[in-house]
Protein backbone atom coordinates (compact mmCIF):
# COMPACT_ATOMS: atom_id res chain seq x y z
CA UNK A 1 0.00 0.00 0.00
CA UNK A 2 1.57 3.34 -1.05
CA UNK A 3 2.36 5.78 1.69
CA UNK A 4 1.17 9.42 1.58
CA UNK A 5 4.72 10.53 0.74
CA UNK A 6 4.94 8.05 -2.16
CA UNK A 7 1.57 9.19 -3.48
CA UNK A 8 2.63 12.84 -3.30
CA UNK A 9 5.90 12.15 -5.15
CA UNK A 10 3.98 10.22 -7.82
CA UNK A 11 1.61 13.15 -8.40
CA UNK A 12 4.45 15.67 -8.69
CA UNK A 13 6.34 13.34 -11.03
CA UNK A 14 3.30 13.07 -13.28
CA UNK A 15 2.92 16.84 -13.42
CA UNK A 16 6.60 17.35 -14.27
CA UNK A 17 6.46 14.71 -17.01
CA UNK A 18 3.37 16.36 -18.49
CA UNK A 19 5.06 19.77 -18.54
CA UNK A 20 8.16 18.29 -20.14
CA UNK A 21 6.05 16.60 -22.81
CA UNK A 22 4.26 19.82 -23.69
CA UNK A 23 7.43 21.99 -23.78
CA UNK A 24 8.99 20.70 -27.06
CA UNK A 25 5.81 21.24 -29.09
CA UNK A 26 5.65 24.79 -27.85
CA UNK A 27 9.26 25.38 -28.88
CA UNK A 28 8.63 23.82 -32.26
CA UNK A 29 5.80 26.24 -32.92
CA UNK A 30 8.22 29.12 -32.34
CA UNK A 31 11.37 27.77 -34.11
CA UNK A 32 9.94 25.88 -37.17
CA UNK A 33 7.88 28.19 -39.38
CA UNK A 34 7.14 25.41 -41.92
CA UNK A 35 5.42 23.15 -39.39
CA UNK A 36 1.71 22.66 -39.64
CA UNK A 37 0.60 24.43 -36.52
CA UNK A 38 -2.20 26.79 -35.82
CA UNK A 39 -0.77 30.32 -35.46
CA UNK A 40 -1.23 31.83 -32.07
CA UNK A 41 -3.12 35.10 -31.76
CA UNK A 42 -0.98 38.26 -31.85
CA UNK A 43 -2.42 39.74 -28.70
CA UNK A 44 -3.33 37.89 -25.55
CA UNK A 45 -5.11 39.75 -22.80
CA UNK A 46 -4.58 38.36 -19.34
CA UNK A 47 -6.62 39.88 -16.54
CA UNK A 48 -5.16 39.53 -13.06
CA UNK A 49 -6.91 40.48 -9.84
CA UNK A 50 -5.90 43.96 -8.72
CA UNK A 51 -5.36 42.71 -5.18
CA UNK A 52 -2.67 40.28 -6.39
CA UNK A 53 -0.64 42.93 -8.23
CA UNK A 54 -1.04 46.17 -6.32
CA UNK A 55 -1.73 45.30 -2.71
CA UNK A 56 1.41 45.27 -0.52
CA UNK A 57 2.16 42.26 1.59
CA UNK A 58 0.58 42.10 5.02
CA UNK A 59 3.90 42.35 6.84
CA UNK A 60 7.67 42.26 6.38
CA UNK A 61 9.27 38.87 5.81
CA UNK A 62 10.57 37.14 8.88
CA UNK A 63 14.12 37.21 7.55
CA UNK A 64 13.99 41.02 7.34
CA UNK A 65 12.93 41.18 10.97
CA UNK A 66 15.73 38.84 12.01
CA UNK A 67 18.25 40.95 10.10
CA UNK A 68 17.39 44.17 11.90
CA UNK A 69 20.21 45.29 14.26
CA UNK A 70 17.76 46.22 17.02
CA UNK A 71 16.25 42.73 16.96
CA UNK A 72 19.67 41.05 17.09
CA UNK A 73 20.74 43.24 20.02
CA UNK A 74 17.59 42.33 21.94
CA UNK A 75 17.77 38.55 21.46
CA UNK A 76 20.46 37.76 24.06
CA UNK A 77 19.11 39.89 26.94
CA UNK A 78 15.55 38.74 26.22
CA UNK A 79 16.63 35.10 26.34
CA UNK A 80 18.63 35.63 29.54
CA UNK A 81 15.77 37.42 31.26
CA UNK A 82 13.25 34.76 30.20
CA UNK A 83 15.45 31.94 31.52
CA UNK A 84 16.04 33.89 34.73
CA UNK A 85 12.33 34.37 35.39
CA UNK A 86 11.59 30.70 34.66
CA UNK A 87 14.33 29.68 37.08
CA UNK A 88 13.20 31.77 40.06
CA UNK A 89 11.65 30.08 43.08
CA UNK A 90 8.34 31.85 42.46
CA UNK A 91 8.00 30.40 38.95
CA UNK A 92 10.22 27.33 39.45
CA UNK A 93 10.03 25.85 35.96
CA UNK A 94 13.68 24.79 35.71
CA UNK A 95 14.42 24.30 39.44
CA UNK A 96 18.05 25.33 38.92
CA UNK A 97 18.57 27.86 41.73
CA UNK A 98 18.47 25.45 44.66
CA UNK A 99 20.29 22.68 42.79
CA UNK A 100 23.19 24.93 41.80
CA UNK A 101 23.43 26.39 45.30
CA UNK A 102 23.69 22.89 46.77
CA UNK A 103 26.46 21.96 44.32
CA UNK A 104 28.39 25.17 45.06
CA UNK A 105 28.13 24.64 48.81
CA UNK A 106 29.44 21.12 48.41
CA UNK A 107 32.49 21.96 46.32
CA UNK A 108 33.35 25.66 46.83
CA UNK A 109 34.17 27.91 49.75
CA UNK A 110 35.10 31.40 48.53
CA UNK A 111 35.60 34.52 50.63
CA UNK A 112 36.77 37.53 48.63
CA UNK A 113 35.81 41.09 47.77
CA UNK A 114 37.28 40.85 44.27
CA UNK A 115 33.84 41.12 42.69
CA UNK A 116 33.42 44.65 44.07
CA UNK A 117 36.11 45.97 41.68
CA UNK A 118 36.00 43.28 39.00
CA UNK A 119 32.59 44.49 37.84
CA UNK A 120 34.12 47.80 36.68
CA UNK A 121 37.26 46.36 35.04
CA UNK A 122 35.85 46.30 31.45
CA UNK A 123 34.94 50.00 31.67
CA UNK A 124 38.35 50.85 33.13
CA UNK A 125 39.94 48.89 30.28
CA UNK A 126 37.97 50.82 27.67
CA UNK A 127 38.95 54.20 29.14
CA UNK A 128 42.54 53.04 29.62
CA UNK A 129 42.84 51.96 26.00
CA UNK A 130 41.50 55.32 24.86
CA UNK A 131 43.97 57.22 27.07
CA UNK A 132 46.77 55.03 25.70
CA UNK A 133 45.93 56.15 22.17
CA UNK A 134 44.00 53.10 20.98
CA UNK A 135 41.15 54.54 18.95
CA UNK A 136 37.71 53.28 19.88
CA UNK A 137 34.27 54.12 18.61
CA UNK A 138 34.27 57.36 20.67
CA UNK A 139 36.94 59.58 22.18
CA UNK A 140 37.86 59.38 25.85
CA UNK A 141 35.43 62.00 27.09
CA UNK A 142 32.49 60.54 25.23
CA UNK A 143 33.37 57.07 26.50
CA UNK A 144 33.38 58.40 30.06
CA UNK A 145 30.02 60.07 29.52
CA UNK A 146 28.59 56.90 27.98
CA UNK A 147 29.86 54.92 30.95
CA UNK A 148 28.20 57.38 33.33
CA UNK A 149 24.93 57.27 31.39
CA UNK A 150 24.83 53.47 31.18
CA UNK A 151 25.76 53.21 34.87
CA UNK A 152 22.88 55.54 35.76
CA UNK A 153 20.38 53.64 33.62
CA UNK A 154 21.59 50.33 35.03
CA UNK A 155 21.25 51.46 38.64
CA UNK A 156 17.75 52.79 38.00
CA UNK A 157 16.54 49.61 36.26
CA UNK A 158 18.15 47.24 38.76
CA UNK A 159 16.90 49.10 41.82
CA UNK A 160 13.39 49.26 40.41
CA UNK A 161 13.33 45.53 39.64
CA UNK A 162 14.62 44.69 43.11
CA UNK A 163 11.80 46.72 44.63
CA UNK A 164 9.16 45.12 42.39
CA UNK A 165 10.23 41.47 42.64
CA UNK A 166 11.14 41.26 46.36
CA UNK A 167 13.07 37.98 45.99
CA UNK A 168 14.75 36.69 49.14
CA UNK A 169 18.53 36.27 49.05
CA UNK A 170 20.05 32.79 49.53
CA UNK A 171 21.22 33.72 53.03
CA UNK A 172 17.76 35.01 53.90
CA UNK A 173 19.06 38.38 55.09
CA UNK A 174 17.09 40.62 52.69
CA UNK A 175 14.50 40.66 49.91
CA UNK A 176 16.44 42.48 47.18
CA UNK A 177 18.10 39.57 45.42
CA UNK A 178 16.63 39.81 41.89
CA UNK A 179 18.50 40.96 39.83
CA UNK A 180 22.16 41.04 40.88
CA UNK A 181 23.47 44.62 41.02
CA UNK A 182 27.13 43.55 40.72
CA UNK A 183 26.39 41.39 37.68
CA UNK A 184 24.32 44.04 35.93
CA UNK A 185 27.11 46.60 36.42
CA UNK A 186 29.69 44.11 35.13
CA UNK A 187 27.75 43.27 31.97
CA UNK A 188 26.96 46.93 31.39
CA UNK A 189 30.70 47.70 31.47
CA UNK A 190 31.52 44.66 29.31
CA UNK A 191 29.01 45.75 26.69
CA UNK A 192 30.60 49.21 26.64
CA UNK A 193 34.03 47.66 26.00
CA UNK A 194 32.52 45.45 23.30
CA UNK A 195 30.85 48.35 21.51
CA UNK A 196 33.97 50.53 21.67
CA UNK A 197 36.67 47.99 20.81
CA UNK A 198 34.95 44.78 19.73
CA UNK A 199 35.27 45.89 16.11
CA UNK A 200 39.05 46.12 16.45
CA UNK A 201 39.54 42.69 17.98
CA UNK A 202 37.23 39.96 19.20
CA UNK A 203 39.50 39.46 22.22
CA UNK A 204 38.44 42.77 23.74
CA UNK A 205 34.86 41.49 23.82
CA UNK A 206 35.93 38.09 25.10
CA UNK A 207 37.96 39.67 27.90
CA UNK A 208 35.16 42.01 28.95
CA UNK A 209 32.45 39.38 29.05
CA UNK A 210 34.78 36.94 30.79
CA UNK A 211 35.30 39.46 33.60
CA UNK A 212 31.54 40.05 33.78
CA UNK A 213 30.80 36.32 33.90
CA UNK A 214 33.42 35.86 36.62
CA UNK A 215 31.72 38.61 38.63
CA UNK A 216 28.40 36.79 38.42
CA UNK A 217 30.05 33.50 39.32
CA UNK A 218 31.61 35.02 42.42
CA UNK A 219 28.23 36.37 43.52
CA UNK A 220 26.85 32.82 43.37
CA UNK A 221 29.92 31.26 44.98
CA UNK A 222 29.75 33.74 47.89
CA UNK A 223 26.06 32.86 48.38
CA UNK A 224 24.98 36.44 47.71
CA UNK A 225 22.72 35.57 44.78
CA UNK A 226 20.83 32.83 42.99
CA UNK A 227 21.67 31.80 39.43
CA UNK A 228 18.46 33.49 38.23
CA UNK A 229 19.57 36.76 39.85
CA UNK A 230 22.85 36.67 37.95
CA UNK A 231 21.20 35.86 34.61
CA UNK A 232 18.71 38.69 35.07
CA UNK A 233 21.54 41.04 36.05
CA UNK A 234 23.39 40.18 32.84
CA UNK A 235 20.29 40.98 30.79
CA UNK A 236 19.70 44.30 32.56
CA UNK A 237 23.35 45.28 32.18
CA UNK A 238 23.40 44.63 28.44
CA UNK A 239 20.13 46.51 27.93
CA UNK A 240 21.36 49.46 30.00
CA UNK A 241 24.39 50.06 27.79
CA UNK A 242 22.38 49.51 24.60
CA UNK A 243 19.91 52.16 25.79
CA UNK A 244 22.77 54.51 26.64
CA UNK A 245 24.26 54.19 23.15
CA UNK A 246 20.83 54.65 21.60
CA UNK A 247 20.07 57.84 23.57
CA UNK A 248 23.54 59.37 23.66
CA UNK A 249 23.67 60.86 20.13
CA UNK A 250 20.59 62.96 20.86
CA UNK A 251 21.91 64.00 24.28
CA UNK A 252 25.27 64.84 22.75
CA UNK A 253 23.69 67.09 20.15
CA UNK A 254 21.55 68.85 22.71
CA UNK A 255 23.92 69.28 25.64
CA UNK A 256 27.50 68.38 24.79
CA UNK A 257 28.06 69.53 21.23
CA UNK A 258 31.73 70.26 20.63
CA UNK A 259 32.78 69.49 24.20
CA UNK A 260 34.58 66.27 23.29
CA UNK A 261 37.35 68.18 21.45
CA UNK A 262 38.02 70.49 24.40
CA UNK A 263 38.19 68.04 27.29
CA UNK A 264 40.50 65.41 28.73
CA UNK A 265 39.55 62.62 31.15
CA UNK A 266 42.17 61.64 33.75
CA UNK A 267 41.71 58.53 35.95
CA UNK A 268 41.71 59.20 39.69
CA UNK A 269 41.85 57.15 42.86
CA UNK A 270 40.79 58.76 46.15
CA UNK A 271 40.03 57.15 49.52
CA UNK A 272 39.82 53.69 48.01
CA UNK A 273 37.41 54.72 45.25
CA UNK A 274 38.33 54.75 41.56
CA UNK A 275 36.97 57.47 39.33
CA UNK A 276 37.78 59.99 36.62
CA UNK A 277 38.48 63.72 36.50
CA UNK A 278 37.31 65.74 33.50
CA UNK A 279 39.40 68.78 32.50
CA UNK A 280 37.62 71.14 30.09
CA UNK A 281 39.51 73.79 28.10
CA UNK A 282 37.30 76.90 27.90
Amino acid sequence: MPTPITSLLTRWGSVLLLLWALRPSGLAAQTRPDSLTIPAPRHVVVQLPVADTLRPSAGPPVRHLLARPAFRRAVVPAALLTLAVLGTEKVDVFETDEELRAEVHEHLRIRTNLDDQLRHVPAYASLGLSLAGVRGRHNTLNQALLFGLSYTINNALTSRLKHLTRVERPLGNSFDSFPSQHTSAAFSAATLLHKEYGGRSLWYSVGGYTAATATGGLRIAKDNHWLSDVMAGAAVGIVSTELAYWAYPWLHRQLLKGLGDRAVVVPSYLNGAAGATVVVVL
